[in-house]
């Protein structure tokens, strides 16, 4: 039974990388750098970025053409990559301490089954900031919509996480991980015909000296 899982697993996968590459990657291109017209005055040029999670490695390209260094780490190989993809077990992040000057978590967080331990890593080898972009949803219904949404744009139909949160847990939980939050923005995206609400945070790592010139609430 797990290895007919197992391998159903892969062909979804194959399948979304497939459609992706085919059908969705105009769509994800733009949408990168759309968000990343929304933070780029909030951190500092010629960053040192971790894309965590960053999968297919839309990000690059945007971050790049800014001046920025790029680098996408995820548990899985991509079989359509936009930019070369570092592999690792989920656990320990291969990267001394203190290695970036940003992490980015892009709509990836409510998929970790330890979101506590993967902050603890990303503080390690984060020295300022850490920008995440989440789905949100602001009722019981709402959670219900906001997973089978994901699963449906994903392909995960069997067993995975889904840790979605609303807008102030996600800033508390980020708080007791020691980040403070420095700007909040909710913006809509659309994806595939589904409208998404997501949220947009930009958090400071407590202790870290360095603020950027336009580091202000949104």
């Amino acid at each position: 039974m797990n290895s007919i899982k197992k391998n159903l697993q892969v062909f979804l996968r194959s399948l979304l990388d497939g459609l992706v590459a085919c059908c969705a990657h105009g769509a994800l291109e733009e949408r990168a750098e759309r968000f990343v017209r929304l933070f780029e005055n909030q951190i500092s040029e010629k960053s040192r970025i971790l894309d965590l999670g960053g999968g297919w490695g839309f990000y690059d390209k945007p971050l790049r053409e800014r001046g920025h260094e790029h680098l996408v780490l995820d548990v899985v190989k991509p079989g359509y990559q936009k930019a070369p993809v570092v592999v690792y077990d989920g656990a320990k992040i291969p990267f001394p301490d203190q290695s970036f000057d940003v992490t980015l978590l892009v709509t990836m967080l409510h998929h970790v089954t330890d979101p506590e331990s993967l902050l603890g890593e990303v503080r390690r080898v984060t020295r300022h900031k850490v920008i995440v972009v989440e789905d949100l949803y602001h009722h019981k219904l709402g959670r219900f919509w906001t997973i089978l949404r994901d699963r449906l744009l994903n392909l995960e139909l069997l067993d995975h996480p889904h840790q979605f949160r609303k807008q102030e847990e996600w800033t508390a939980f980020f708080l007791d991980q020691g980040f403070e939050q420095e700007s909040f923005r909710k913006i809509y995206t659309w994806l595939a015909g589904f409208r998404i609400l997501n949220g947009l945070y930009v958090f400071n790592k407590k202790g870290s000296a360095w603020r950027g010139a336009a580091d202000v609430g949104i």
